[in-house]
C-alpha cells in the first residue's frame, strides 16, 4: 500500500522540491539545527522532516525515492495505528475496515506518496491517538500517558499547532464523557503537559537563542497571521474544506452522509461512548477550526482522515443504517465504474489533456478493474460481512491509484506550477551552463536533480535572518543581470515561469529550451 512506485515520478513543485532539497543541504554542510536551501537558511516549517530525509540520504543515497520514504512510513504507520485502535476498541472486523478505508481514501493515499510534512505530522498525530487508547483499554496508564504527550511534542515538530489540537480536544472528550459515567482516563496531564511543551519548543527556543529576530517570525508571521489573516495568500471561502473531504475520502464519500446522520442520532440520544466522543471531537473540532482560519491548503484536513475511517470501520461492522449503508456502496461502485471513463474524457473537455493524458492501457486497465469489480458485488460480495466488500472495494481502488502513479509523468505537463522540472534538470545538466538560476519560480526541485547551488531573486529567497555573503552574491533583480560578467559563449540558464518570461525577458537575448508544466527552460549567452 505504502511503498510501491515512490520514486516512479520527478519531485512536485513547490513542497516536495523543497523539503527533499533541505534535507540533502543538511548532510552536505553538516548542520542539523539550521535548515538551508540554495545556501540560505530557512525557518519556514520545524525540522524534524527534513532530519529524517537526511538520515535516509546517509543511509541509502540520494534519490527521489529515498527522499519520499518518510511519508511512506508514516503513511504505513497511520495504516496499522488506525487499524489496531478499531481492534482494540470494537473488534478484528472493524479493525480491519478502518485500516484499508484509510489506505485506498485518494487524499491520505496520495500525500503519503509525497515528501509532505502533513503526512509525518498525521502520523505522530494517530500515534497519539493510539496512545490515548492504550491508556483506556491496557495497563500502565502512566507510561501510555506519557508517550501520548510524547507524540503530540513531535507532531508539533513535523508541522506546527495542529499536533496539539486532533489529539488534544480527543483527550479532553474523552477525560469528560468518562467522568459523566464515573470513570477516571487517567491521562498525566500536569507532567504531560510540561514534556508536550518542552518536546514542542526545544528547536524553536534553541534557534531563537540563536537568532533573537525569530521570535517575531514565529509567532507573528508563521502563528498568528497564518491563522488569522490572508498575509500567505491562501485566502478561501469557509465551505472550502467540504469538498476537499468528498474528493479526498473518494471512493468512501457515499457514506459520509450515513455516518453524519448515525453520529447525530446518536448525540440527540445521549448514545456516544467516551470514545465516540473523542472521535467525533477529533474529526470535527479541528475541521470547523481550519475552515476558520484564513489561510487554507488542501493538506490541512489530512489529519482528521484516520479517525473518520475508524468511524467509518466501526459504523459498517455495526447494524443499522442499512439504508445509508446501500447508497455508499453503490457510490463507491459507481465511483471505480466511471473513474477511467472520466479521465478518459478528460482530452475532450481539455485541449491540453490531448497530449498528455494517461495511456490507453491504463485506461483500459481501470475499465476492468471497475467493471470486474460491479459482476463481483452482484454476485456474490453484496451478500458477505462488511469487512470483505471494505476488503475488495480497497483492494480494487489501490490499484487504481498505484496504476495513476505511473501515470504522473505522462500528465507532468496538465500539473502547472504543480508540475516537476526533473526533465528540464536533465537538460540542464547536458549543457552544463557557467551560471544556474531561478526567477519568481518556485522549483526547489530543479536545485535537487542538479546539486548545485543558483542564482536567485531576493524576494524567492524566504530570506529571515540576514544571509552569508556567498549567498548575496547570488542575488540578482532583474534578468539582464544574470549574464554580466559571463565572456561570451559562456550561459546561463535557469527556470522561470511563463507569464514571467512574456513580461520580464528579452525575447531577442533569451531563448526557450524547455518547458514542463507551467515552468520554462530559458538560456542567454554572455556579451
Amino acid at each position: 500500500m505504502a511503498f510501491p512506485f515512490l520514486g516512479s515520478f520527478g519531485l512536485l513543485e513547490p513542497d516536495e522540491g523543497r523539503f527533499a532539497q533541505i534535507g540533502r543541504e543538511m548532510v552536505a554542510n553538516g548542520n542539523y539545527l539550521v535548515p538551508h536551501l540554495n545556501g540560505i537558511e530557512q525557518f519556514y516549517k520545524p525540522p524534524l522532516v527534513y532530519w529524517l530525509n537526511a538520515v535516509g540520504y546517509r543511509v541509502l543515497g540520494v534519490s527521489e525515492w529515498t527522499a519520499r520514504l518518510p511519508s511512506a512510513f508514516a503513511f504505513f504507520g497511520v495504516i496499522w495505528l488506525t487499524g489496531w485502535m478499531g481492534w482494540r476498541l470494537v473488534g478484528r472486523a472493524a479493525g480491519w475496515s478502518a485500516a484499508l478505508i484509510l489506505a485506498s481514501m485518494m487524499e491520505p493515499y496520495a500525500l503519503g506518496r509525497q515528501i509532505t510534512l502533513d503526512m509525518t505530522l498525521t502520523f505522530w498525530i494517530t500515534a497519539a491517538l493510539a496512545c490515548l487508547v492504550q491508556v483506556a483499554t491496557g495497563s500502565e496508564a502512566r507510561k501510555s500517558g506519557l508517550l501520548f504527550f510524547f507524540c503530540m511534542g513531535l507532531g508539533f515538530l513535523a508541522k506546527g499547532p495542529m499536533a496539539w489540537l486532533v489529539p488534544g480536544v480527543a483527550a479532553l472528550f474523552w477525560t469528560w464523557a468518562a467522568r459523566r459515567e464515573g470513570q477516571r482516563l487517567g491521562l498525566p496531564w500536569t507532567a504531560g503537559i510540561v514534556l508536550t511543551v518542552a518536546v514542542s519548543l526545544s528547536w524553536f527556543v534553541t534557534v531563537c537563542l540563536k537568532y533573537p529576530e525569530l521570535w517575531g517570525y514565529f509567532v507573528g508571521y508563521e502563528l498568528r497571521d497564518r491563522f488569522a489573516s490572508t498575509t500567505h495568500g491562501r485566502a478561501k471561502p469557509w465551505w472550502f474544506f467540504l469538498p476537499i473531504l468528498a474528493l479526498g475520502a473518494v471512493p468512501w464519500t457515499g457514506f459520509l452522509p450515513g455516518l453524519a446522520v448515525r453520529a447525530w442520532s446518536k448525540f440527540r440520544h445521549s448514545e456516544f461512548t467516551p470514545p465516540q466522543w473523542a472521535l467525533g471531537a477529533a474529526v470535527l473540532i479541528p475541521f470547523l477550526v481550519v475552515s476558520a482560519s484564513g489561510s487554507k491548503l488542501l493538506t490541512y484536513i489530512l489529519p482528521i482522515f484516520s479517525p473518520l475511517a475508524l468511524a467509518l470501520g466501526w459504523w459498517l461492522n455495526r447494524p443499522g443504517g442499512d439504508g445509508w449503508k446501500k447508497a455508499g456502496w453503490f457510490i463507491a461502485l459507481a465511483l471505480l465504474l466511471v473513474w477511467a471513463p472520466g479521465l478518459a474524457s478528460v482530452r475532450f473537455l481539455w485541449e491540453a489533456a490531448r497530449e498528455a493524458g494517461p495511456s490507453l492501457a491504463y485506461l483500459l486497465a481501470a475499465t476492468v478493474l471497475g467493471l470486474g469489480l460491479t459482476v463481483h458485488w452482484w454476485i456474490w460480495l453484496r451478500r458477505q460481512e462488511a469487512v470483505w466488500k471494505v476488503g475488495i472495494v480497497a483492494a480494487v481502488t489501490l490499484l487504481c491509484w498505484h496504476g495513476a502513479c505511473l501515470q504522473l509523468g505522462r500528465i507532468n505537463d496538465l500539473l502547472g506550477r504543480q508540475a516537476s522540472v526533473r526533465s528540464l534538470a536533465e537538460i540542464t545538466r547536458r549543457h552544463d551552463p557557467d551560471r544556474i538560476f531561478i526567477y519568481r519560480a518556485r522549483a526547489a526541485g530543479y536545485l535537487f536533480c542538479l546539486n548545485r547551488n543558483c542564482w536567485i531573486n531576493p524576494a524567492d529567497a524566504d530570506v529571515v535572518v540576514s544571509p552569508t555573503a556567498e549567498a548575496k552574491g547570488r542575488f540578482f533583480e532583474k534578468p539582464a543581470e544574470l549574464t554580466r560578467g559571463l565572456r561570451s559563449g559562456q550561459k546561463a540558464e535557469g527556470i522561470t515561469l511563463e507569464h514571467v518570461f512574456r513580461s520580464e525577458f528579452d525575447p531577442d537575448r533569451w531563448q526557450v529550451i524547455g518547458r514542463a508544466g507551467s515552468f520554462l527552460l530559458v538560456r542567454a549567452y554572455g556579451e
